[in-house]
């Protein structure tokens, strides 16, 4: 049995062992964190035998999807299946509190200071140079399919920290010519004007680059000599589902579109309960319902939705990852990753969907209506008023009115659909 400590802020949590031969996991808490901590996860239980499968679930995903997965798999000759190694490479910095080691080997407290013409030079050449392999490391500890960085941030320097300093930003790049970086920033800023709690953004300039820079909700900055760090779990850990599982029909729209055994809007409703606010849990959930709907984030899946747990208490964590998908339709696949009752696209969403959605999720159909009315009136106002146009460069001023036209066509077309419920029903 090969195992791995772990720790949170440096205090013992438990052992994660693997079964070499069966590739089994197992895990157990130490004495202290049953006394003094929290469970990791609604599935892992204090004084229980934990399943392999929960442990696996729970271990995956943590790790990058994707590209980065396979640059974490090539530089370091492990199999992309080998989730013990490959959680041992990244285990000094995952999302949220954990760290991984052996033996309690720590890394000594240090900043590796990048330049920002460094960083602009690498931003350039990340087609040809993984962005993610830095000084012969892999600097990737973020879950998710888009390039990305962790980066630390002291006194205004940029550069990555070791031992008891974490990254406490992410770096965001542009993909191709989608202005994925705008994208982002103008959705998430209508989510916050409107209501969601979203993480602090900005759009930076490193010389010629652009990225989107996102304050770090996980870690926070205690007088830039220690990075604290939270434990937060996203929808997949919270309701033990693989990565696999992250949409609801998780072999996609085509022959096996009815396999719809992955993350619902009904399993994630489930777990109002268990958060230390229910009403004020299903209330935010309802709002970055029609927020997603308002702005075409048809990929809000079950990793795009994250939870603070803290002894005897879960709380929802800010939203992320909102992105205008529906304005690549042709490009990208904009089928709702998680379905409004049997409705996976805008085009076959009807005023029955939405009833009996609302029905399935127990929440009162006039008062969503109500909300939806409020968000997409906000989100209307503040883009026709233009309260972002200070954000937009010169050479994106085409995309923001193409996303401004584009969300307002698909407001207009809910407003109808949505309001009409009360009517039909």
């Amino acid at each position: 049995m090969t195992k791995l400590n772990i720790y949170c802020d440096k205090n013992e949590v438990g052992f994660l062992g693997v079964n070499t031969e069966n590739e089994e996991f197992s895990f157990e808490y130490t004495d202290y964190w049953e006394k003094n901590g929290f469970e990791l996860s609604p599935f892992m239980k204090f004084g229980t035998n934990i399943p392999s499968k929960v442990i696996r679930n729970f271990i995956e995903n943590l790790l990058p999807e994707g590209q980065g997965r396979e640059v974490l798999s090539s530089f370091h000759h492990i199999s992309k299946s080998n989730i013990f190694a490959l959680i041992h490479i990244i285990g000094k910095e995952t999302t949220g509190a954990l760290t991984f080691s052996v033996n309690g080997r720590f890394p000594e407290t240090s900043f590796r200071e990048v330049p920002k013409s460094e960083l602009a030079q690498r931003i350039r050449e990340r087609k040809n140079i993984p962005i993610e392999l830095w000084d012969g490391n892999a600097r990737l500890s973020v879950a998710g399919v888009q390039d990305k960085l962790p980066i630390t941030i002291i006194d205004g320097r940029f550069g990555f920290g070791e031992g008891d300093l974490a990254s406490t930003h992410i770096l965001k790049f542009e993909k191709e010519t989608d202005n994925i970086v705008l994208n982002e920033f103008l959705s998430l800023k209508l989510a916050s004007i409107v209501g969601l709690e979203v993480p602090n953004i900005e759009i930076i300039k490193l010389e010629d680059q652009e990225a989107l820079l996102v304050e770090r909700f996980d870690r926070e900055n205690n007088n830039d000599e220690k990075i604290l760090r939270k434990h937060i779990i996203d929808g997949c850990q919270a309701l033990n589902l693989s990565v696999s599982h992250k949409y609801e029909r998780a072999f996609g729209s085509g022959d096996m579109k009815d396999y719809r055994e992955g993350a619902t809007f009904k399993k994630i409703f489930s777990l109002i309960d268990k958060c230390s606010s229910p009403i004020l849990t299903k209330k935010s959930l309802i709002t970055w319902i029609c927020v997603n709907l308002c702005l075409g984030n048809s990929d809000a899946h079950g990793k795009n939705i994250s939870f603070k747990i803290e002894k005897d208490k879960m709380s929802l964590t800010p939203f992320y990852d909102i992105v205008n998908i529906n304005i690549y339709k042709g490009k990208y696949d904009t089928d709702f990753a998680m379905g409004i009752d049997d409705s996976f696209n805008y085009d076959e969403l009807g005023s029955f969907d939405i009833i009996e959605f609302c029905k399935t999720l127990n929440i009162n159909l006039k008062g969503f209506v109500k909300e939806f009315n409020k968000v997409s009136a906000g989100i209307r106002s503040s883009l026709n008023d233009d309260i972002l146009i200070g954000f937009i460069s010169e050479g994106n001023i085409d995309f923001y009115e193409k996303y401004r036209k584009d969300v307002n066509s698909r407001i207009k077309k809910l407003s109808d659909v949505i309001n009409y419920c009360l009517e039909y029903k």
